[in-house]
């Protein structure tokens, strides 16, 4: 967080180029800020949402494009099948993303509980993997990051048209 916090800080600059930089960066960050009844509730990461049971005047949110969670997802699914399996994911086969609440992940829960591996960085990242044993290859995959929230990923066969 300190981290965080510094490199949006002008004074912390190591020079006049690194400290516009910084200001620019907090400025980004400002701009990009929800407040009250601008946040989407709709657009709310499940996991992500109102946990401090803030009034909502005083609840704050950032914008976080969707494709960086998925990339994110994608990119730690492919790791897990490499440091794992020493394969990568290629077609035909591919990798769907997806973000549900715990009541629309619970047929993917009930697998994953049952046959799943766990891979755990924590607190930071815990993945849970689960492999079909006809191909060893498509697989459901649960990925929690800081114990705040989670992306689902499958990993299937594609049909010559979605290639």
């Amino acid at each position: 967080m300190q981290t965080a916090q510094r490199s949006m800080n002008p004074e912390a600059g190591h020079n006049a180029r690194d400290a516009h930089h910084r200001l620019k960066r907090r400025q980004r960050m400002l701009a990009d800020t929800l407040r009250g009844t601008d946040i989407p509730l709709t657009d709310v990461i499940p996991g992500m949402g109102n946990r401090l049971n803030l009034p909502i005047d005083e609840q704050v949110a950032l914008h976080v494009p969707i494709d960086s969670p998925r990339l994110m997802t994608e990119k730690i699914a492919r790791g897990i099948f490499y440091i794992a399996d020493g394969k990568f994911i290629e077609p035909p086969y591919g990798i769907d993303f997806f973000v549900v609440d715990e009541e629309g992940a619970q047929d993917w829960k009930e697998i994953l509980d049952k046959f799943g591996s766990v891979y755990a960085r924590e607190p930071a990242i815990v993945v849970r993997r689960a492999l079909a044993p006809d191909d060893n290859t498509s697989s459901l995959i649960e990925i929690q990051f800081w114990k705040q929230f989670k992306t689902y990923a499958s990993i299937r066969k594609r049909r010559l048209t979605e290639l």
